[in-house]
């Protein structure tokens, strides 16, 4: 997700993309970013100007919850916008080498090369705005302007026609302001504390994971896989962080039981949701490797509980939180206080000290939570079925 600059951090990436593809075509050509009507006196060599005329909301996305919405939890859906520019090639009056053919041939072969615009691009290009951080790709496709929409276009700018291309950048999702609710969750569920259970009732050929128990584990502990044909032969666990991708983590697995194993997670494992798998290796060295299942790993919050913020005079407070593993830019991080989630203020390294701006704040105490990618620390001690009265923050 992002923040309301995200509209003009895509106008600015695309300038830094357009630039190196017409530099390349055209020697010393540059890319603008002007009303067309303002271009015409301003650019006096050759030049493609990037204008956005025109934005609408996205259908698709307008009611639909933002990532990491928890069942219960209700959030205003993201402002989801699609962008429309008009790329404008300007050439010297006395040019009649073809430079405006050949800057609009230059800014359509880089777009039709690289159709989305890669977080690395958003963040080099516009580090005024956490675009980068939105998950759903921005997206780049021609769009098909009939002779009469152009005329009608052109004309209402107030300026000669010019060799013109439009394209469409979505979605670019700009989260909502208002303020959300997270509410505690429900501690137990029927008579047992558990729902409906379904396993399957003849054995698989294939090794077949089932679940992943806990639902969700904390570094440290031991989790059950389940499901069927689990046992035959050296079994492994194999987690993947969805996130922040890179080598996975191979943990050494039990048998528990004819149709489970368990594995132990390391002390250190990050937070934030993982896929994981169980590997079988034969003993002629084959592997079969079971359907990825996801895991959730809770953060662990280390900050001496419970937290204590003393409200200053514009009613705000800056709360310092620590936890066991470190958390990476490009991670989604939240405090919940309460029912209200504060974000996490922006980092650039992997960080175990996280703060966050409380605005507005109300004198109580009140249950603490940290999220990190939509996963929440524990809020339980000992007894699973009470709160921790210690896992709390103190506002005076």
């Amino acid at each position: 997700m992002s923040d309301a600059l995200a509209i003009a951090a895509v106008t600015e990436t695309l300038r830094a993309v357009l630039a190196e593809a017409v530099q390349h075509a055209v020697p010393g050509a540059k890319v603008t970013v002007r009303h067309p009507g303002d271009a015409d006196a301003a650019v006096t060599g050759p030049a493609l100007n990037v204008f956005l005329y025109r934005t609408d909301i996205d259908a698709a996305w307008r009611n639909t919850d933002p990532p990491g919405t928890h069942p219960g939890e209700t959030r205003r859906p993201a402002l989801a916008l699609a962008l429309h520019y008009l790329f404008s090639a300007y050439a010297p009056p006395d040019d009649d080498s073809a430079v405006a053919e050949r800057l609009v041939g230059a800014a359509m072969s880089a777009l039709h090369d690289r159709p989305e615009l890669p977080a690395g691009d958003l963040r080099a290009a516009a580090k005024f705005s956490d675009l980068h951080l939105q998950e759903e790709p921005v997206k780049l496709t021609p769009s098909a302007l009939t002779a009469d929409s152009m005329c009608r276009l052109w004309t209402s700018l107030g300026s000669g026609y010019r060799l013109s291309v439009a394209y469409e950048a979505r979605v670019v999702l700009i989260d909502s302001s208002a303020p959300c609710r997270t509410p505690l969750p429900v501690l137990r569920r029927g008579e047992a504390g558990s729902g409906p259970v379904a396993a399957p009732t003849a054995a698989a050929p294939w090794p077949v994971l089932d679940a992943v128990q806990p639902a969700v584990a904390e570094p440290g502990s031991d989790i059950l896989l389940s499901g069927s044909g689990l046992t035959v032969g050296a079994a492994s666990v194999r987690l993947t962080h969805l996130v922040l991708g890179g080598p996975p983590v191979v943990l050494p697995a039990r048998a528990a039981g004819a149709d489970a194993v368990s594995a132990t997670l390391g002390e250190n494992l990050g937070a934030g949701c993982w896929s994981a798998v169980v590997v079988l290796t034969a003993a002629d060295g084959g592997e079969r490797t079971t359907r990825p299942r996801t895991l959730r790993v809770a953060p662990r919050v280390t900050s001496p509980l419970p937290l204590t913020a003393v409200l200053d005079p514009k009613g705000a407070a800056v709360l310092e939180v620590r936890c066991a593993s470190a958390v990476h830019p490009g991670q989604r991080v939240e405090l919940l206080v309460g029912s209200r989630p504060v974000p996490a203020q922006p980092f650039a390294r992997a960080t175990r000290t996280l703060r966050f701006r409380l605005a507005a704040g109300v004198p109580g105490r009140y249950p603490l939570r940290l999220r990190v990618d939509g996963v929440d620390s524990p809020l339980t001690g000992g007894d699973a079925e009470r709160f921790d009265a210690d896992t709390a923050v103190v506002i005076t």
